[in-house]
């Protein structure tokens, strides 16, 4: 009855036919009906929407990702190709509490039409111009992978001359407007090189993204192939004291990074990973390669808010930083100098409504000789390769517009109530009105959904998430929430606990949308009408949630100053 298709290092039992399988799902074995049933929950076949008429018609969110390449990288499965990293997208959309569908659309700056066979890429693209080839505004997110150097006009004009020079190795002024264009209304950018040069004739000349990473040699050789101060993160195959082969990049002894993290050990949401994968919850390794580039010190940036016209100053951050040990030689380069460098950096444009953006020291962190190996390597087990690929997934998911993300919200606040009982865990009368709940039940059953998120998603993705949906009620005091925000001063300082303040919000907004769904159910409403109004009722629950939360803060700091106020009692110097 199930067929099996070869996966990623080993057969694994899955249905071809899942809804062959689905109808007869009384003929199956118990084994087959459990393997049947989770990859309809991954898949989320179409012909499921037909057979539910409640729940059918939810929307699909669709996020439109465009990936560029130039040069020998390329989307294929050699050495340099980008198909193992496309898998991510793939595992993306098999998230049972999300309903956002990755759309991949794949371009080349050559003339060879990409090749993937990848059913998450629906377009492909040869000879990309950011300028007329697409509109870059019907994309949430666009990633860079350059390795051709940069070879401006002798002129220094990048005016688009005719006719038009094929395989060029610079940005064209109206491509580069397109970009900054696409970037300051809120468009969202990835962008990697290596080594030197490589890389900089598709990204060097973006702004922000050219402060935020050196795309040629900065005098000190570190961005170098030879040199003792190139950026070396190979590490010792096993059994040997230092890295001396070039081919150790593809075994399955990745580098070790050193995260920043914030506020009790927090990572930024690009590297925070679940606890069953990694105990500490904190993706720290990459890939490793002989020679890295290197991203750029922290600058800050001035940008303004398309929607407003106010000026903001935003910096960039370091997140992670890549140890060079001594005496790597690998292919008879020099010994290495130990040096630490900047290897992921990342630009939170979004309180000014314009884009983020991520940069890489590496592509090198993304392509199949560093995750599937070549030659003598065998690449990455798949519990690394998981890790690693929850980095890509982060990179992805904090990448998605906002619009994007507010579509979802809906969905995945359904999926927590239908499929996890939420509220039932945390009452005992999952029907009592929202303001007869005590404040520790609704702060309970924040708690639990912040617990269910952090499983289906990343710790820190659900942070962010709980954070940003009381955004339109509580704007000022959301951006004092999350402990990346280095701009953020209150935070530095606990006078409470918002974490009980969020949660008990959340918790609210959850009791208000079962109301919200029972009411409706009462009047024979439909799915679409129930998931159209969420919103609203959402929103309400929300700002009472928030509202009762800081009351009841506010009366323990009353009851604590009158503590305070009281004059101290004499000791009896008979008591001890």
């Amino acid at each position: 009855m199930l067929k099996t298709v070869k996966s990623r290092h080993k057969y694994k039992s899955m249905t071809t036919d899942l809804k062959h399988a689905f109808e007869n799902m009384h003929l199956l074995s118990r084994a087959e009906r459990k393997q049947a049933m989770l990859e309809l929950q991954k898949q989320k076949p179409d012909f499921l929407l037909d057979l539910n008429p409640f729940w059918g018609r939810r929307k699909r969110c669709i996020a439109n990702v465009l990936i560029v390449a130039d040069g020998s990288l390329n989307f294929e499965f050699g050495s340099f190709g980008l198909s193992e990293f496309l898998t991510s997208f793939n595992k993306l959309n098999q998230i049972l509490f999300s309903n956002i569908r990755y759309k991949v659309t794949i371009a080349h700056r050559d003339s060879q039409t990409p090749v993937n066979t990848n059913n998450v890429v629906v377009n492909r693209i040869a000879n990309f111009d950011f300028a007329t080839s697409v509109n870059l505004n019907d994309f949430d997110q666009i990633w860079l992978f350059g390795i051709t150097p940069i070879s401006l006009p002798a002129s220094g004009d990048i005016t688009r001359p005719q006719p038009v020079p094929i395989n060029r190795s610079y940005l064209f002024q109206d491509e580069l407007d397109a970009i900054t264009n696409y970037m300051n209304a809120g468009g969202n950018v990835f962008a990697t090189g290596d080594h030197g040069l490589l890389g900089s004739a598709l990204c060097s000349q973006i702004p922000r993204i050219k402060d935020m990473r050196h795309w040629e040699d900065f005098g000190t050789d570190e961005v170098g192939m030879t040199e003792p101060r190139r950026n070396d993160t190979n590490r010792p195959a096993s059994g040997t004291t230092v890295s001396t082969q070039f081919s150790n990049q593809s075994d399955d002894i990745p580098q070790a990074i050193l995260v920043r993290t914030y506020d009790l050990g927090r990572p930024h949401p690009l590297l925070s990973i679940r606890t069953s994968l990694r105990p500490s919850g904190i993706i720290d390794i990459m890939p490793d390669h002989p020679h890295e580039g290197e991203c750029k010190s922290e600058k800050s940036f001035k940008v303004i808010d398309p929607t407003t016209g106010d000026i903001h100053r935003i910096s960039s951050q370091i997140i992670a930083r890549s140890l060079v040990l001594d005496g790597s030689s690998a292919a008879r380069k020099d010994p290495t100098e130990p040096h630490l460098f900047p290897s992921i950096a990342v630009f939170n444009g979004r309180p000014a409504n314009v884009g983020r953006i991520v940069v890489d020291s590496t592509w090198h962190h993304f392509v199949n000789i560093n995750l599937i190996g070549s030659g003598e390597g065998v690449g990455f087990s798949d519990h690394h390769f998981d890790i690693i690929q929850q980095y890509y997934m982060n990179i992805a998911n904090w990448m998605l517009r906002k619009s994007t993300l507010n579509c979802a919200k809906g969905w995945i606040f359904i999926n927590l109530l239908k499929d996890s009982q939420i509220i039932e865990a945390n009452l005992n009368n999952p029907n009592q009105p929202l303001k007869e709940i005590k404040i520790n039940d609704l702060h309970s059953i924040g708690i639990l959904a912040k617990e269910i998120l952090s499983s289906a998603f990343t710790p820190m993705f659900a942070e962010e998430f709980m954070s940003e949906l009381i955004e339109d009620i509580a704007p000022e005091y959301v951006k004092h929430l999350q402990p990346w925000d280095i701009s953020n001063t209150i935070n530095k300082s606990k006078f409470f606990n918002e974490d009980f303040i969020i949660s008990t919000a959340i918790g609210a907004g959850f009791v208000a949308i079962r109301e919200h769904i029972n009411k409706l159910l009462n009047n024979d409403a439909n799915g679409e009408e129930i998931y159209n109004e969420m919103p609203k009722y959402l929103d309400e629950g929300l700002r009472y949630g928030l509202s009762a939360a800081l009351e009841q803060v506010n009366q323990h700091v009353e009851k604590l100053n009158l503590l305070l106020q009281r004059p101290p009692q004499k000791r009896d110097p008979k008591k001890r």
